[in-house]
């Protein structure tokens, strides 16, 4: 399928062009934030080639692509035609998002694009650190001066780089927010915080503007463009438009000038110092106690698609102490999700699965975890538990020796020699330990989990053991009803064949039952739909067109995930009057939705069945 051809997909499956309110992309996500994520049709965009996963955080729903997002994301705007310098207004929802939301929200969406320039100059200005350190150099000679500008120029007037991004984040003119940055790091100002002989200027003779060193700062200017946005909207609409030319940006740029520098920035300053103080506060009390925690929140921060949030702390620290142990543990983060993701190797079903682990560890070597979380650990959930375990105990190792990085670098196997300097081989033990730690444990956990099956399957009349070792060469009818041909389901996903080969009834009654023996591996949260392991077979129940926008009302589920159940055992029910009333069709839809794994599934009923009748034949 042609790259065209997944845009226009994916802007189907999110719920069409006029749902999505914005879009952006970090290093491997599509990002989106949309008028109304009850549209989203999260099974199909899963199975499209390409696509290694979703998740959700908060408001934010992000499409996970890989290491090529930056072609999907250009296709992707150029199809919706969004203009990434206009302003846009938000609306009620948007309002209403509590700070910490908010801020989370336009962190992932800042920072992604602008990883490049700081992790290359941070991974120079990192190794000139570690070989001063070292005694190998000296920060004297012509040589480092040169070397030095190369690595500090960005960190130094970071506030640029951060305006260019935020400024289509925000959707606001990109040339007058780097104005505002440029007003923060007017050499006035950095002159003279840096010479500590006055707390303000007084403007108008009355009015104090605070003094403060902004080279190198995340918050401010992040505030500031944000403020201008609002401000660059109101003015536009107040001015008439023979006078927009001139007028709108000459008062847009002395209000949001000064409302950076009197207000948002300042705040900015202490919200900065404060995040700083936190994570400092952390060490100050136990650096291993400071391992330990966040070790262990990385690489859910990942799997949520926050971890970007961390950034603006380790900038911070760069700017303040000139160095940083947050993203050393950051390294530990990813090469226990590394190991965890490598031991799955030897559990895998098949050589194509093989496949998928084995690239997933290689591009986690190189830096990019997502594949490795989204494709085998978020699948061996006991792995996951064992990233996080190996991830902890490494991070508490390092934060124990006080390993260290002096400028920002990525997190994979490139950015090693950044790490030249005293704290080297602590940093290395980390490492060790947190790889083998991770693999170790997931491998044998993982093992584990398929015991732990046998053994439950001797305890429920060897259902487990069926489901695991026979192959069901036929599906019963999850309801009771009148057969509906897959070309003749009402809703395109389906009968289109997206999500596999799939056949539904319409149901007199609102018992719905599973089709063979197998494993609950998924109970949407809306209760809609039921996702079934059974032998080889992946198989989805989904209950109704488009009644996830019921949000549970009239469904009633009889199972959970990780229980066995039988062929013809209760799932749920519903309530088939609610789904009329909510304007609904009932359909039930059974869909085999890895049916590229097999020969043939055909339909083997017409007309009417019951509950647990012949519904699909299928064959390898």
């Amino acid at each position: 399928m042609e790259m065209k051809e997944k845009i226009t997909q994916i802007i189907q499956y999110v719920g069409g062009k006029d749902n999505v309110k914005n879009a952006w992309h970090c290093i491997t996500r599509l990002r989106f934030e949309l008028k109304d994520n009850g549209k989203i049709n999260v099974d199909a965009i899963k199975k499209m080639n390409g696509v290694l996963g979703t998740a959700f955080a908060k408001d934010q729903f992000q499409i996970v692509i890989g290491v090529g997002v930056d072609k999907y994301y250009e296709e992707l705007i150029s199809q919706l035609g969004l203009d990434a310098n206009a302003p846009v207004e938000a609306d009620d929802n948007e309002k209403r998002k509590d700070f910490a939301t908010w801020f989370m929200d336009v962190v992932s969406g800042i920072f992604g694009p602008i990883v490049p320039a700081i992790a290359g100059a941070g991974m120079i200005k990192g190794l000139m650190g570690g070989l001063v350190a070292l005694g190998i150099i000296t920060n004297t000679t012509d040589t480092y001066q040169v070397i030095d500008m190369l690595a500090s120029g960005v960190f130094t007037f970071l506030p640029f780089f951060i305006t260019a991004s935020a400024a289509k984040k925000f959707r606001t003119s990109q040339y007058l927010a780097i104005a505002i940055a440029s007003i923060i790091m007017y050499p006035t100002m950095v002159s003279a915080a840096q010479a500590g002989e006055i707390s303000a200027f007084m403007l108008f003779g009355f009015v104090p503007v605070p003094v403060f060193n902004y080279t190198g700062s995340v918050i401010p200017i992040i505030f500031g463009v944000w403020g201008l946005s609002y401000i660059h909207k109101w003015v536009d609409k107040v001015v008439p438009t023979a006078a927009k030319t001139v007028v709108v940006p000459t008062i847009t740029l002395f209000i949001g000038g000064l409302f950076t520098l009197l207000v948002v920035g300042p705040i900015g300053i202490y919200c900065g110092k404060g995040l700083a103080w936190v994570i400092g506060s952390l060490f100050a009390i136990s650096p291993t106690l400071a391992g330990i925690v966040m070790g262990a929140i990385h690489p859910v921060s990942i799997l949520v698609g926050m971890h970007h949030a961390m950034t603006p702390i380790a900038l911070e620290n760069f700017a303040t102490l000139g160095y940083d142990q947050l993203m050393p543990m950051m390294f530990i983060a990813n090469l226990s999700i590394v190991g965890a993701a490598a031991a799955c190797y030897f559990k895998a079903e098949n050589q194509q699965e093989r496949q998928i682990v084995g690239s997933s560890v290689i591009s986690g070597i190189l830096g990019i975890t997502e594949p490795a979380l989204f494709g085998v650990l978020t699948k061996y959930k006991k792995a996951f538990i064992a990233a996080t375990v190996g991830s902890t105990i490494g991070s508490a190792f390092i934060g124990t020796f006080g390993v260290r990085l002096f400028g920002y670098i990525t997190s994979s196997v490139f950015s090693i020699p950044a790490y030249i300097g005293p704290w080297f081989g602590y940093a290395a033990i980390g490492w060790i330990m947190a790889f083998m730690i991770s693999f170790g444990l997931s491998y044998v956990l993982v093992v584990k989990m398929d015991t732990d099956r046998k053994t439950s399957a001797d305890n429920t009349d060897n259902i487990t053991a069926k489901a695991d070792t026979a192959f069901p060469a036929e599906l019963g009818s999850p309801a009771k009803g009148t057969i509906v041909p897959m070309q003749e389901i009402r809703d395109d996903v389906f009968s289109s064949g997206a999500l596999g080969t799939c056949i539904g009834v319409d149901p007199a009654d609102g018992r719905i039952v599973a089709p063979a023996d197998g494993e609950i591996i998924q109970v949407a949260d809306t209760l809609h739909a039921i996702g079934i392991q059974a032998g080889s077979l992946e198989i989805l129940i989904h209950v109704g067109i488009d009644t996830v926008d019921m949000n549970g009302e009239g469904f009633k589920s009889k199972v959970k995930e990780g229980q066995m159940v039988r062929k013809g055992e209760e799932l749920l029910t519903v309530d088939l009057q609610k789904v009329a009333a909510a304007g609904h069709p009932a359909t039930v839809i059974t869909a085999v939705t890895n049916t590229d794994e097999f020969a043939e599934i055909r339909q083997a009923a017409t007309g009417n069945v019951s509950a647990g009748d012949l519904l699909l034949k299928i064959s390898k």
